[in-house]
Parts: structure tokens; sequence; C-alpha cells
């Protein structure tokens, strides 16, 4: 019997203690001492009966928010903002009559409010991945009262990027995408983010499902374009500034663009048409003017070998024909460049390519003056 009255006396004594820790807690905190109102409320939760009661939590909660917004405190308690978020849904959980409802949810609006400012100050300091996780964190308690802060998950995807977590810094800003914030720009930032870590398939990727919500998109067109180009991936290329200039017929770039995947392909005549929309819109444009020149500039050489590696000493009137033939259409095809390339030297006079073409073609043309002129230039 004495055993059992001294257990009783001193799980009592326990019981005590714990709402002891708690007062003392509740007592330090209002007179502003952080630290030591956290180690009393930290040892009050490892007592069942405290651990069980709303108030210990919410007082968890308002003293570990108060140490998150101290700053000569919160480098000792990095975490102290999610404690206090976690310590005010404890009570939350506890509170099963909605007492303290009010208080509760103030408080952690103070949490996500605090967590906010707290990760613009670390952007602005540079301490990216701390934003983020505030970011989150703020978004997070946003989401618990059924509002999508979208501002701030972009908030956190930028410095998820910029403290280069590429994978979370993508999911937030996919994120955003599926709620319709900054989009179509989102699913550029997560392709850019994509291909700067070497993952280009992945931009592919996120580029064509973006395109499926946004399919006349024109910077989700011309982004997928770039990596194709890049790739030197020249059909696929076709097939998405057919679709861009078509969108948007008056951008010369566009036309000029398709103009240069047709050339790649050897397309010639889809290639000029291409060059002079883009001409038609934009007369002074130097790669448009050099790249259409070039072309025909090519082809004229292409044409002159051709009907150099048909001479042979004795010659059929047939071949002699089929070779004068050749030699003319060549001719013609240099007089063809002429004009373009004129205008690309207009455009840009230094341009030594432009230079050496145009002498050669009048050298070829018989125009000597011109030549010499150019060869001057080049000297």
């Amino acid at each position: 019997m004495k055993n059992i009255l001294t257990i009783i006396m001193i799980t009592f004594a326990f019981m005590a203690h714990g709402q002891k820790q708690v007062v003392s807690a509740y007592n330090a905190n209002k007179a502003g001492k952080y630290a030591d109102a956290a180690t009393y409320i930290d040892e009050a939760i490892t007592v069942e009966k405290a651990a069980l009661k709303e108030k210990t939590w919410r007082y968890r909660g308002e003293i570990y928010l108060n140490i998150a917004k101290d700053t000569a405190l919160v480098s000792a308690y990095p975490n102290a903002l999610w404690t206090a978020k976690d310590a005010y849904l404890k009570a939350r959980e506890l509170d099963v009559k909605g007492n303290y409802d009010r208080e509760i949810i103030t408080g952690l609006g103070l949490v996500q409010t605090t967590a906010a400012n707290q990760g613009i100050n670390d952007y602005s300091s540079e301490v990216y991945d701390q934003a983020a996780g505030k970011f989150d964190l703020s978004a997070e308690i946003a989401g618990m009262f059924d509002v999508l802060d979208t501002m701030g998950i972009f908030n956190a995807a930028l410095c998820y990027e910029k403290s280069n977590n590429v994978d979370l810094a993508v999911e937030r800003y996919k994120t955003c995408g599926e709620n319709g914030y900054q989009v179509p720009n989102v699913y550029l930032f997560v392709a850019n983010l994509l291909r700067q870590n070497g993952r280009d398939e992945d931009a592919l990727a996120e580029l064509q499902s973006a395109r499926a919500l946004f399919p006349r998109e024109q910077s989700l067109i011309i982004e997928e374009l770039n990596i194709y180009l890049e790739a030197k991936d020249f059909e696929r290329a076709e097939n998405n500034l057919k679709l861009a200039a078509e969108g948007d017929p008056t951008n010369e770039i566009l036309w000029f663009s398709l103009g240069s995947v047709y050339d790649n392909l050897e397309k010639d005549e889809l290639a000029a048409e291409a060059y002079l929309k883009a001409l038609e819109l934009e007369p002074t444009y130097f790669d448009a003017n050099y790249n259409l020149g070039a072309m025909y500039f090519n082809l004229a050489v292409q044409g002159t070998n051709e009907a150099n590696d048909m001479w042979k000493p004795r010659m059929s009137k047939a071949e002699s024909a089929k070779q004068k033939g050749l030699e003319d259409a060549a001719k013609e095809m240099f007089t063809q460049a002429r004009p373009f390339l004129e205008a690309a030297h207009v455009a840009n006079a230094e341009d030594i390519d432009t230079i050496r073409s145009l002498r050669d073609i009048y050298a070829r043309t018989g125009q000597d003056e011109l030549m010499l002129k150019m060869s001057g230039l080049l000297k």
C-alpha cells in the first residue's frame, strides 16, 4: 500500500511539474525571455498531461514565433517558424470545441506573414535556399485555409532556381502554370532551366506539354525551335517554324528562320520564298539578304563546277550544248545573287564574307571596276 501511495505521489508531482513548466514558459515569454520560454515549453510537452492540453501547444507556437522574429535568437533556432507552425496545428487538433480557434488562426497567419517577409529579406541577402523554404512555408499555411498563394510558390521556384535546386524549381514553376499564374512564361522558365542543366529532352517534353495548352503561343514555338536548331534537327524545326510564321506573319525573324531551315534542308525554292517574305517586311534585313544571296551564289558555284566537270578534249554537240546551258544558268544565278549581297553590304559594309562573295560575282560577270573595289576592301 505504501508503494502504491508513493507511485501516486510521484505521478502527481510529475504532472504538477508539467503544469509548472507551462506557467514558467508563459511568464518567460511575456517577459521577453524567449530562449528560457522555449526551454520550459519543450520540457512541458514531454509530460503527458501537459502535452494533451491545447494551451501548451498554443503557447509553444507563440514562443517560437517570437524567437523567429528575434534577430539575436533566430540563428540558434533556424527552424523556429516551422516549430511554431507545427505547434499551432497541434493546438488546433486538441481544441476540439474550437474555443481558441481565432487565436490559433491568428497565430498561423502571423507565421505565414513572417515567413513571407523573411523570405524577401533572405532573397535580398542572396540566401536563396533559406528564402525558398520560407516562401514554401508561407504557401503551405495559405493552403491550409484554401488559399492558393501563387506568388509565394513562384518566389519559391525562383529561389530554388538560384540555389541550383533544379527539380524543386521546376516543380514549383509547373504548379504556377497549372494554376494559371505567369503563363505561358513559367513554361519557358522551366524549359530554360532544364536546358541550362543539359536536359534538352526534358525541356522538349515540357514545351510540348505547354504547347498543348497554348498551341499558338509564339514564345513556346520559338523556344522549341531553338532546341531543334542547336541539335541540327531541321525537319522538326521546319514544322515548328511553319506554325510560328503562320501565327505571326508580320514577323520577319520567323520568315528568315524558316528560310534558314529550308536552306539547311536543301529546299531551295521554299527557302527563297521565306527569305523574300522576310525582306518584304524588312528590306534592309542583313541576315535575310545575305542568306538569300549566299544561297544563289552557292547554287551558281555548283552549276559552274558541274559545267567544268563535263569538259573533255572532244565533246559532242549535245554535250557542248548542255555545258553551255549549265554555264549560262550559273551566270544567271550569280546575277540573281548580286542584288541581295549588295543590299547586305549596304546594311553591313564591314562583313568580309559579303565582300568576298561580291568580288567573285563581279569577277565572273566581267564587272572589273567593282571587282577591284571589293578586292581593295579585302586588303
